[in-house]
């Protein structure tokens, strides 16, 4: 085992991780920043596409802060944290405008920046670098200063293990090198997670393979509480047939945006038209995706790939050409033998991101000291359904904050000694995990019922018998966790090894999840319960989950707490 001590620990490498290293470094702490993959191009961020909202006012000079916050609540259903929600629209031009000097190509228009109309803003607020790019663009400029800055100190290939905490106290994470095969403490006085949200739970999803929970099940099981996890926003419009191989999976949103597109099933029927008329720029997300959803499931006629039909060969083909112009996109299907003037393409609905994620304060702490956490690992900024374009902006709100945060509390936790003793826990825990004998379950099999079970009965639409049996059907699950799973011998990049750590925390994130929306009575932003079809003030409360009496690794011990929003 290795040892490698720091003042601050940032445990996830995308907008979050890295906005959270820079601001550490800024304030004066010497950081490690670990990422699961390669730092980079791993995780979500570089799947952002578009928009990175932030109310300049330079297209519209009505645009304000309060203008996003009243826009951001209004999304929320109530439900967001509205002091986060004020830190977020108030300091996301500062951030947009730090992060384009620090060489993020933001698009400008003179001297200021180019901004753009979405869905839910009242005012063009949308900062860009291209219409399929943006996140990666972001990423590479803030990993760019990341690598750069002295005092940070980038781990690729590290997975995290457990946190290491003693006396209610994190003090850093015990990691698996996976390049080397071994085992490194990393001890710090401060630790963020920002690892993300965890829609792979999910069979279907639009996110990166490594996007499993960890972070909300590390801070669990460390003690702090998750929140709002019913939550999790399902994009309406995902790529099915033919594959899109190298593109985001939410292109297809550019059919139903930037043109007027037809979506119908089989038989050729506009069946959203029927119930929203109008509905390109009326339907929201979640409207879009659980009547898409519907269909698929219940309307007897799917496409040929158990999905429904994305359309424009109904305009005349120089319209196609000029509406679906944006970036190339009609060309560089077209490279790639899809016409869109020829004939439809088949999409999907898939789990995007999670609203929910670990309960915070304004400066990303989270209740346990020594442990704070950034963008969509925590909750509260977005409430019951996400805007459009919030999401790159906060991740780089969140980030700075609990960054800045982290770097003063290890300096006021510096005089305490670090208890190396009690990394013999997560070891042990560990060896549990991956005790199975070449005759057990391995982590992948887990993960792939988990997922199976989520999307069936935890997924767009949601009641009470699938609940329960969800409920039950996870427990049985992390009965077979508990008795050890198949890891195969020590390798570097051991995917056994992986798939194992990523099941215990997904079963953490399910049950939490399950629980949540068992809780919740009503159907309110992208939680839709079909017995109970209504939203209904009297659940304008926030739902919290925590880590009862026991010590299950899988999360079976939970206890969900209701907060009435005042």
């Amino acid at each position: 085992m290795d040892y490698i001590d720091v003042d601050v620990l940032v445990i996830g490498g995308g907008g979050a991780g890295a906005e959270a290293a820079l601001a550490a470094a800024k304030h004066g702490a010497s950081v490690a920043l670990l990422e699961k993959g390669v730092f980079g191009r791993s995780g979500c961020t570089v799947m952002g596409a578009y928009s990175c909202c932030a109310a300049f006012g330079h297209a519209d000079p009505r645009d304000n802060p309060g203008v996003h916050y009243d826009d951001t609540m209004c999304s929320g259903r109530g439900i967001n944290d509205p002091e986060l929600v004020d830190i977020f629209t108030r300091e996301a031009p500062e951030r947009v405008q730090e992060a384009y000097d620090l060489g993020v190509p933001f698009v400008r228009d003179g001297d200021k920046f180019a901004q753009a109309p979405l869905d839910g803003h009242t005012y063009s607020r949308a900062c860009f670098i291209s219409y399929f790019h943006t996140g990666r663009q972001m990423l590479w400029g803030l990993g760019k200063a990341a690598r750069a800055r002295s005092g940070i100190r980038v781990h690729s290939d590290m997975l995290v293990i457990d946190l290491i905490c003693h006396d209610g106290r994190v003090w850093g994470a015990l990691a698996h090198d996976l390049v080397r095969a071994r085992l490194v403490q990393f001890r710090a006085k401060a630790t963020i997670i920002a690892t993300g949200g965890g829609s792979r739970l999910y069979a279907r999803s639009t996110v990166s393979s490594d996007n499993t929970g960890d972070g909300l099940s590390l801070a669990i099981r460390a003690g702090a509480a998750l929140r709002d996890m019913e939550f999790v926003q399902f994009y309406p419009t995902v790529s099915l047939y033919p594959r899109l191989v190298g593109w985001d999976p939410t292109a297809p949103a550019t059919l139903r945006l930037q043109s007027e597109s037809r979506i119908f099933n089989a038989r050729g029927e506009d069946f959203i038209d029927k119930l929203l008329p109008g509905w390109r720029f009326k339907g929201t997300r979640d409207f879009m995706a659980r009547t898409i959803y519907s269909e698929i499931m219940h309307g007897g006629a799917p496409s040929p790939h158990g999905g429904v039909f994305i359309d424009v060969s109904h305009l005349p083909g120089e319209v196609v050409e000029r509406e679906l112009a944006v970036d190339g996109f009609y060309e560089k299907l077209l490279q790639v033998g899809i016409d869109l003037k020829k004939g439809p393409i088949e999409i999907t609905v898939a789990a995007h991101y999670f609203m929910g994620g670990i309960r915070i304060d304004g400066d990303g702490w989270t209740g346990v000291d020594g442990l704070y956490a950034a963008g969509e690992a925590t909750a509260g900024f977005h409430g019951a359904n996400r805007l459009a374009g919030n999401a790159l902006s906060e991740i780089i709100v969140s980030g700075y904050r609990a960054g800045r945060a982290a770097a003063s509390a290890s300096r006021i936790g510096g005089e305490r000694a670090f208890p190396v003793e009690r990394v013999e826990g997560p070891v042990e825990s560990l060896r549990r995990l991956i005790a199975g004998s070449p005759k057990d379950s391995g982590g992948a099999e887990i993960k792939e019922a988990l997922q199976a079970i989520m999307w069936e009965k935890a997924g767009v639409v949601r009641e009470a018998g699938s609940l329960d049996q969800a409920d039950r059907d996870i427990k049985d699950l992390a009965m077979t966790v508990a008795r050890g799973l198949r890891t195969g011998p020590e390798a570097s990049y051991n995917l056994q090894l992986i798939d194992a750590v990523e099941a215990r925390h997904m079963l953490t994130v399910g049950k939490a999840i399950v629980l949540s929306a068992s809780t919740r009575r009503e159907s309110r932003g992208a939680h839709f319960r079909s017995d109970y079809p209504k939203e209904d003030d009297s659940w304008l409360v926030n739902l919290e989950v925590s880590k009862a009496s026991g010590d299950d690794d899988c999360g079976g011990n939970l206890a969900i707490t209701t907060r009435r929003i005042t």
